[in-house]
Parts: structure tokens; sequence; C-alpha cells
């Protein structure tokens, strides 16, 4: 009991001592309140830290988890296995997600960056043409560009200090319950590869100093972080830079610190840009960051702030090549509101044949007018700029608003970090996740050091205070893409929040008011046009350098691999978007034609050898192309092949070709010998336009050889020419026998409208212009009128306010802005001259003197289409723009189809509500109209504007000449016209009924022929002069014709590192080339049939080693070869995939 007493008695004196301890320490007062909110504080921020570690540490636990289950997976499992599961196999749900691991390097597998939502449906057999076309029509996304086209009002409203939309308001009570807002600031620089300063200019006035800022700061400057896109810039750079510079850099990419987005050569152009170019300009930047920067540099995201309006192609591309997340920026700022009022800036963009398991494109739509520092903050430019510390008088920008950036101090930053956190909060209101970035740059900034340390020290402190504020629950800091999107996939995780679908494209762009950028799809057609012949050159070189490399290794010299390099370069420049868009300063774009022509000398050099290798030639004599150009001012002019000498030809499709080819001769008596002998032979006058006496006159001395051939897939052949009395000679006919003086040939004149006929199609033209009226396909013999006519438009003057207190702005290289509807021009008589012969025949017409117009048609024996030469010269006028208009028969409503980089075609819809400029959209390679019993298309060889203002019309703009700057920073007009060419085929096609439902597609195919049509116009038989040889040669050079859907993009044999030295590179040839595959879908209801059939009779899989025996290997790829599947013999692609396919030898 004692013990028992002793024991309460010692606790009672314990608990008493305790007690009066914490009593003497219990303080009262202010000062004792304040410690005490300092001491939660702390701890609010402790375990911020630590809810902050525990995400990335089960971030990490995640990653480890997948490399587990994928190490754990088959090995043999190819990357595309679903892809070809869809083929194979049912899946009996319509859509569900797909959750690749994601693996980073080459591990057999896709490395996809984030989980790709995948639309997945039962594709028909490969032998239902119908059933597949029918199954790709249709997009099923929850957001569809041209429905909601046709719901929106497109008003203007003032919206206030974000003037575009509208007040932004959040609770601020709120906020601290809801997830914490995480703000990821990225610095950057837009470096145009060319626009105000040509490439060379822009690179060492400015360029090299960001990257040498950015080697130096990223260093110095822990938090620091960097994201750069255009890899043409960067290359350039880095031959320069000492051994220990680059190996800092590569730590940066290691460490998170430094990315690189996209990684193209370029930032492209998504509306002119065919996507053979597209491609190219990808591949080529991917290459080099392959061979030169290592696993840790190859871009996860894409980032395309400044092309003036996007197109589904890009995303297509892009996963393809395994970038699956994406920021665009240019979209027409109704578009932003629309989407913004129901949070759906961000979405997984779907194309428009996306129900056959095509992966989406993550993208984030910028909300604001454009992607400099006063309009990423948040709403309000006036207070996002003095959040721009470049812009503080030290570093000589201002502010356009009147308030300059004040540098953070102790002073101040209680309420700088207010007002900066307050935007961040608003901006968040537009999505529908916790997770926002801002963009830190603009164009070519960082290129003084005082902006790497006055952005990097204010933007510490502002994060430091916004970060300590635990009732604004945010956290603030620097970071790349790459983190943004991982902090975006973690809050998708936690909220369930969903992203929508959507389908469709950004075109046309507008930045505010009626200013729609329709103009730039036209501007320097010149240049559109060279950037197409370049494309074919170089397509042909890249073919015939592969197949002659993997014919005999070493029999190609090693400089010659260094002209491709250069060539390809070339062309991938050109694709920026201020290059290809026609929208740069006269002598840039001087300078970017004069790279386009020593591209094409380079790639003559690269023909001329590969060639020479494949015909097995014994020549050490150069040969050379049938056209050259004096330089880049001028059009092409033909070569004059002599008797005696041989005529090399090449055929760079992957299928056969039956057609006619035709050539300038010395002689009158000239044909080709061949064995078997070519039976169809013609000769012909040399018709030219007279730019002087404005009348078309006959070539002395110079004739046209046209004769039938055929030619096998990727064929090459060398054929003499000879003297041949029994070559057929054409007879003229026209309306002027005074004016045509040439003897050798019967002639006869006439007047009226005049027919002109072949086997396939029959056109009538007018008897007063030339002009053709009218053409009938002998399918059904309907006969369609075309009425075809000029037309143009004059520019608005810019002298009025909009209601929203807006100034104007005058038409220029980028905007189209009419001063009312078209007007046509006044239809003159002129001369024209039909020549009609067994294999060819031409209509030459003058229609208006005053342009020098010069139309040439063409018939071609055996082929159902027309086409038409059109040469234009527009000096003589001032606010001037030229457009041809066909009024045609075909009931077409308000519906009409324009493609989409020469890869697909996309329904538009007359939008009445719309101004005109804001109908006319970028027709890359192709427009049609249609009703339910005929198809009309023009194909197109260059890039042009294009609209159907009214059922049955397509017009298409030719070139334009304006004297103001529209104030979008060319500051200068357009007016370095130039007599310019553009090429067009006009195909006429009775169509079958159709058993789907049109009104749902949002997509359109061309049907076989059409098809046939755009790959021939764009890559025609190659022609070259070479000595004479003792007989006819051949090389077959593939085993086997390809399907008809099967399109061979490019066959591009691969580089090894560059060697740099003493400023010269050195790039060799790899042993392997990289097999750029397109599967295309036929519209099945055209009732017109293939010149050559042959090639609907093989099967839809690519065999790679029976197409060429020599071949060791192949494997799948990711489209530009950063991820590698495994070998195989056999591959299949699903309908509309582009896909590579890597081969050795």
């Amino acid at each position: 009991m004692g013990k028992r007493n002793f024991y309460i008695i010692l606790c009672l004196g314990v608990f008493l001592t305790v007690s009066l301890y914490l009593y003497n320490g219990i303080e009262t007062g202010a000062e004792a309140l304040t410690k005490r909110q300092r001491y939660v504080d702390d701890l609010r921020r402790k375990i911020g830290n630590l809810e902050h570690v525990a995400e990335e540490n089960g971030r990490t636990i995640d990653r480890l988890e997948q490399e587990v289950q994928r190490a754990k997976a088959e090995k043999s499992v190819d990357f595309d296995e679903e892809k070809e599961k869809t083929e194979e196999k049912e899946v009996e749900k319509e859509e569900k997600e797909v959750a690749p691991v994601p693996v980073r390097g080459n591990r057999g597998e896709m490395a996809h960056i984030h989980q790709v939502k995948q639309h997945i449906k039962p594709t028909p057999s490969m032998k239902d043409v119908c059933g597949i076309r029918e199954n790709v029509s249709i997009a099923h996304s929850d957001l569809q560009m041209l429905d909601l086209y046709d719901t929106w009002k497109f008003e203007n409203p003032d919206g206030g200090v974000w003037k575009q939309g509208w007040k932004i308001e959040y609770d601020a009570e709120k906020v601290k319950s809801l997830p914490r807002l995480e703000v990821i600031v990225i610095p950057h620089s837009h470096c145009d590869p060319g626009w105000i300063m040509t490439f060379e200019e822009y690179y060492n006035r400015q360029t090299r100093n960001i990257l040498d800022g950015m080697a130096k700061h990223l260093a110095e400057k822990d938090e620091m972080r960097f994201i750069y896109a255009e890899i043409s810039f960067f290359e350039t750079w880095w031959r320069d830079q000492a051994d220990e510079i680059k190996k800092k850099v590569k730590g940066y990419l290691e460490a998170g610190k430094f990315e690189i987005v996209t990684g193209g050569w370029v930032m492209t152009d998504e509306a002119n840009a065919h996507y053979h170019s597209m491609i190219t300009e990808l591949f080529e930047g991917h290459e080099w960051i392959q061979n030169h920067l290592g696993k840790s540099a190859i871009p996860q995201s894409h980032w395309s702030i400044d092309p003036f309006g996007l197109s589904p192609s890009m995303p297509h591309l892009l996963t393809s090549a395994n970038i699956t997340n994406a920021v665009i920026q240019r979209v027409h700022y109704s578009v932003k509101r629309e989407l913004a009022l129901k949070k759906n800036l961000e979405f997984y963009w779907r194309q428009l044949f996306g129900s056959t398991g095509h992966p989406d494109l993550r993208s984030h739509i910028m909300p604001f007018y454009s992607y400099d520092i006063p309009h990423t903050c948040g709403p309000e430019p006036s207070v996002c700029c003095q959040f721009d510390f470049r812009r503080m008088p030290e570093g000589g920008k201002s502010c356009d608003w009147g308030i300059p950036p004040q540098k953070i101090n102790d002073d101040n930053v209680a309420h700088r970090a207010e007002m900066i956190y307050d935007q961040y909060r608003k901006k968040s209101q537009l999505f529908k996740n916790n997770v926002i970035f801002q963009p830190l740059g603009d164009d070519f900034r960082y290129d003084i050091d005082f902006e790497w340390n006055s952005q990097y020290e204010n933007y510490k402190k502002l994060f430091e205070y916004m970060n300590s504020k635990s009732e604004w629950n945010v956290h603030a800091q620097f970071g790349t893409l790459s983190d943004y999107f991982k902090k975006l996939d973690t809050a998708i995780s936690a909220s369930g929040e969903q992203l929508p679908t959507f389908s469709g494209d950004f075109f046309t762009y507008a930045d505010r008011d009626d200013h729609y950028w329709s103009g730039y799809f036209t501007s320097r057609p010149f240049y559109k046009q060279l950037d197409r012949v370049l494309q074919h050159y170089l397509r042909s070189a890249e073919i015939a350098f592969t197949l002659a490399n993997i014919e005999e290794e070493g029999m190609v010299e090693a400089k010659i691999f260094e002209k491709l390099v250069t060539a390809r370069r070339a062309l991938s420049l050109f694709q920026h978007h201020d290059g290809v868009t026609g929208t740069a300063k006269d002598h840039v774009v001087l300078d970017y034609g004069q790279k386009m022509i020593d591209a094409l000398n380079a790639c003559e050099d690269i023909l001329s050898e590969a060639l020479v290798v494949l015909l097995g030639i014994d020549s050490t004599n150069k040969m050379q192309m049938d056209e050259h150009r004096v330089n880049e001012n001028l059009l092409p002019e033909k070569r004059v092949y002599k008797i005696g000498q041989n005529v090399v030809l090449f055929n760079t499709l992957s299928r056969n070709r039956n057609e006619p080819i035709c050539i300038q001769v010395d002689s009158l008596d000239a044909g080709v010998e061949a064995d078997p002998p070519i039976k169809k032979q013609q000769v012909s006058p040399v018709i030219a336009y007279d730019e002087e006496k404005k009348t078309l006159v006959v070539k002395n001395g110079i004739f046209e050889l046209c004769f039938m051939l055929s030619l096998g897939p990727m064929e090459s052949v060398s054929f003499r020419l000879v003297k041949n009395t029994t070559t057929s000679k054409v007879e003229i006919i026209t309306n002027n026998a005074a004016e045509f003086k040439e003897t050798s040939f019967k002639s006869s004149s006439t007047s009226g409208d005049f027919t002109v006929k072949n086997d396939k199609v029959e056109a009538e033209f007018d008897g007063e212009n030339g002009m053709i009226k009218r053409a009938t396909s002998l399918v059904d013999d309907k006969p369609i009128d075309l009425n075809s006519h000029f037309i143009h438009y004059g520019a608005r003057k810019s002298k009025r306010k909009f209601a929203n207190g807006n100034e104007d702005n005058p038409a220029g290289a980028y905007l189209f802005l009419p001063d009312g509807e078209a007007r046509e021009l006044k239809k003159q008589s002129s001369d024209w001259i039909l020549v009609k012969g067994e294999v060819v025949q031409k209509v030459f017409a003058t229609p208006n003197n005053d342009l020098k117009i010069l139309q040439t048609y063409t018939l071609y024996q055996g082929l159902p289409w027309i086409d038409l030469d059109n040469e234009v010269d527009v000096r003589s006028k001032e606010n001037f723009e030229l457009a041809l208009r066909f009024s045609s028969s075909v009931n077409s409503g308000d519906e009409f189809f324009t493609d989409l980089n020469g890869m697909q075609m996309i329904k538009r819809r007359r939008q009445t509500k719309l101004p005109t400029q804001a109908n006319f959209y970028p027709m890359s390679a192709g427009v049609y109209i249609e009703d339910d019993t005929t198809r009309m298309s023009i194909h197109s060889a260059q890039a042009l504007g294009v609209s159907s203002l009214s059922s049955g019309q397509i017009e298409i703009m030719l070139d334009r000449r304006l004297s103001s700057d529209d104030n979008r920073g060319l500051q200068q007009g357009v007016r370095d016209n130039k007599r310019t060419v553009a090429h067009f085929r006009i195909v006429i096609e009775p169509m079958s009924s159709s058993s789907g439902n049109k009104k749902e597609e949002r997509v359109g195919f061309h049907s076989h022929v059409g098809h046939l049509a755009t790959w021939s116009l764009h890559y025609p038989l190659v022609k070259m002069i070479g000595d004479a040889t003792p007989k006819s040669i051949s090389s077959k050079n593939v085993e086997q014709e390809l399907n008809c859907d099967l399109h061979l993009v490019t066959f591009r044999t691969l580089a090894s590192p560059t060697t740099y030295e003493a400023n010269e590179r050195s790039t060799a040839a790899e042993k392997k080339a990289a097999m750029v595959m397109h599967r295309v879908v036929p519209d099945c209801r055209s009732r017109l049939t293939l010149p050559d059939t042959s090639c609907l009779a093989t099967g839809l899989e690519i065999e790679p080693l029976k197409l060429i025996s020599t071949l060791k290997s192949a494997k799948k790829t990711s489209l530009t070869n950063l991820y590698e599947g495994n070998k195989a013999e056999q591959f299949r692609l699903q309908p509309n995939d582009i896909s590579s396919i890597l081969v050795s030898f």
C-alpha cells in the first residue's frame, strides 16, 4: 500500500513540475501570436514540400512499375501491334483508352509520352475499298470544327482588359480548398530562320548569342530552364562549339534543364507546305539530334506557336514520329473564345479519319492574342507586360501600355507577386485542371546577359513569395514543356477530368476583327512553285542515290552525299513559316530562292551520278536535266536534245506508268530508238509567248518530240535520239493564220468554238479567246460546263475603325482584304493555236494582253485529264489580286473539299456570315466539288489560295501585288512579282451513288485516278540528257510493283554523325535507308479507270527484301527513325498511315 502511495505522489509531483514548466513557457500578446503563425506557415511550407516530394516519388514508383511490366512483356511484340490487331480482328468496343508504356529509347516499342487516347473501330477487309472509305470518313469526336463553325456566331465584342474575351473572375476563398494551382514558367526564344533578315544574318546578330547564353546561364542558374525548337540554327551553332561546351549542353539535356521541342529543321508552315517536305524537315532535325545529342535530347513535345493556322496533318505526322503532346498558338480569336468558354482549350486532336486506331495528339491552345509575355501570363496584357523584365529601361525594350516592369525587392515583392498571382489564377479559370504554364519569351529573346539575369532573379523572388502564401494555394516554378505535361498527367489522373476529342483544322486564321490571314496562301507564288520543283528534284535524287548505293556500294562518291544533305536542308529551310508562306523581306526571299537554285543544281549532280550507276553507263560526263534556270528570278528554260544524244528517263513512282513523254529536239526528223521500238511518236513546233509583241510565236529550229512510253516501278531507261522519218507530224489549227508561218506542218484557220478530244476526255474551248468552256468524260458522255475566266480583287484601304475601337489595316503579305466582290477581267479577242497529234494535243491561248497571260491546255492519249499551265505577269498593276474562276454545272451547293498539305481532303462549307476573305482556304495540292453524279477536281503543283463562293464555282488565286504593309511585322508590301507559272490538272469524274452517309462525312478522298493524277503531276518522269550509248539500256531497280494505294513518299539514305573541322562539315552515308510509305484510301465511287490497272492486283503487304533482293534486313520504325521496332519481312499499313521501314544493305 505504501509503495503504491509513493508512486501516486511521485506521479503528482512530476505532473506539477511539468505543468509549472509549461505554464512558465507560455507567452502572451502579439509577439507570441506572430511566432506561432510563423511556425504554422513554416510547417505548411514543409508539408507542401513533402507533398511535392511524395508526388515525385509516386511518379517514380509508377515509372518503375511500368518498366517492370514492360520487361515482363513478350520481347517480340512490335511497337505497332495495336494497329495490326485492328486489321486482323474486330474490337467490340467502338472507343477505348489505350495506355502504352512510356518507354524511353530504342527498346523495340514506341515511347509514348502520355496516356495516348486511341480510337479503335473494326477495319473491314483490305479488299473492301468502299467499306474502308466509309469506315474512315467520320471522326467520331466530341468537338468537330465544321459543325462548330455552323453554330458559332463569330461576334466580336469588346471584352475589356481581355479585349477578345471577357472579364474573368474567381472566388479567392474557394481556391483555398481546390487542388493546388501548379504554374510552370517556360523560358523560350522563337528564332525565325529568315524573315526580316536572312538565316545567316539572324544567326550572326542574334541566334548565336542566344545559344551562347543558354550554354553559359544554365550552368550558373540552378533553377533556370530553357526550351528551343529550330535545329537549323542549333546545328550551325553546334559546329562552332568546343567539346567542353558540347559536353555541358548534353548535361543540361540529361538533367532536364534544357529541352528541344519538336526538333524539326524549322517550325514548319502548315498551310502551304506539302507533307513530303514537312516530313523532310522533321526527319532532318531528328536525324541530326539522334546523331549528335543522343537519347536525352529526343523531342517529346511539339511547339508550334507562330505558324498562321494549323493543320491536322501535323498531328498525324507527329504521332507517327511518337510525339504526342503539343502546344499551338495562332488560332482564330473567336475559336479561342468559344473553346475557352467551355474550358476546351486542351483536347485530344483526332484525325478526320480517326476511327481506325490512329493515336490522338494531346494539344494545348494558348488562350490569348500572342505568344509574347504581355499575352501569356494572364488576360491583362498591361499587367503581364510588367513581368517581362527585359522591358526594364536597361533592357532596351518597353511596354506598349506605358507602365514599365519594376525590379523585385523586399519592398514591392508582396504587391507585385499578388499582381501576377492574380493573372495566373484568372488564366487557370479557362482550363479543366489545376496546371497552367506561362511562356516566358518572344522572338529572338535571351540574346543578352541582362535578360537571362533579370528574368531569372526577379521571377525567383516572385516564386518564393507566392509559394509561401498558403492562402493563395499556388506553386510556381521554372520548367520545360515536358515538365508541364507531366504535371498535367498527374492532375488528370487525380481529378479524373477527361479532355475532349477534337477533329478538324484551324484555317482560316484571324487575329482580330475581319483580318483573315488568307493572303499568304498565295503571296510570292513564283517561289511556291519553285518549292515544288525542288521537292520533285530532291525526292528523285533521294531515291536514285539510295538505289545506286544499294546496287554498288562505293560507286557514288562521298561528296555526292554532301550535296544531298545540302539539298535536304535547302528544302527544309524554305518550309519555315516565313519561307514558303511568301512573308519575308524581299532580300530574304531572294536568299531563299538562291539556296533552292543551288539545291536544284546539287540534285542534278546526284541524279547524274546515280543514274550512271543504275544504268551501267560507261561515262564520266555529267548528265543534265531537261530544263534549267538561268537565275532564281526567271522561269525555267527547256534544254534541247541533239541527234545522237541519249534520252535518260527515270520513273520515281512505285507503280507502272503508261504515259506520253515530251522533250525538245533540234530536228524535225527526230525520234527515239528503243528495243522494242516505240511506235507512237509525234513531232510538233514549239510555241512560245513573245512578251514584247504580246502574241504567240513559233521558235525557229526547235521542235517538240512526244512519244508513248511504258515504265516499270522505279525503272530507269536510256534511249538514243536518232533521225526517224516515220515520226508523225502534227496538224496546226489557229484563229489567226497570218501569224502562223511554220510551213513544215499542215495548218488551217477557223473561227468559233472548237473541240479537242482523245480516247478518254473531250474539251470544248472558246473560239474568241481559247479558254476552256466545257469538258466531257467519255465514260458517260455528260458535258460539264467549266466556263473558266479571270477575275480580280482590289485591296481595301485602312481608313476606318471597327465598332470595338480597333484600327483597320490594309491588305498585305499576310492579309487578304478585298475592297468588294471580284470583278471579271474584260474579255478580249486573242490568238490561240491548236496542235493536234496522235500522242498529245495542245491548245495555246493568250486571253489577256495586259497581264501577258499564256494558257497551255494539254490532252494526253490514254489519260483522263486535262493539264493547264497558266503563266501570268501582274507587274503592270497595283493593289491587284488575280484569280482564275471556274463556274461549272456541278451542283455542289455550299460545300467543297480542299486538301491539307497534299495528304488528305477536308470538307469545307461556305459561311455566308463571314466575309469573303474568311472563305478562302489553303490549297496545297488540290480542290474538288461534287454532286451526286459528277466530281470536278483541280490538282495543283503549287500552293495557292482557293474558295468556292457559289454553287459549282472553284476560284483559285494566282498572284497578288500590294503596295502597303498590313502591320503584321514585315514592314513592306508585296511588289517583287515575277512572271509566274502555275500547273493544274483538271479531272472530270462520273460518280456512282454512295451507300454511305455523305452528310456526316467531314473528310474526302481522291479516287484511284485522282491519286495518280496528283502523284504524277508532282513527280513527273525525270528526264536527262546523256552521252550517246550504242544501244538502249534499262534498269528495273525493284523486283515488283506496289499496290495502287501505296505511295513511296521518299527513300532516304541515313546520315552518319557529321564531322566538324575548321568550319567544314563532312557527313557520310550510312548503309541504311528509310523507306517512308503512305497508304491512301481511294474513293471507290469514281467510274474512271486507271491507265494501267496492274497495281490493283498486287497485295497491300510491303516486302522490302523481295522488292530489292540485295537488302539484308528490314524493320518498322517511327516516322523519323528515332524509335525502332523488330525485324520483319512483311509490313502492313493501316488506311491513311504514313510510316517508315528501316532497311539495311
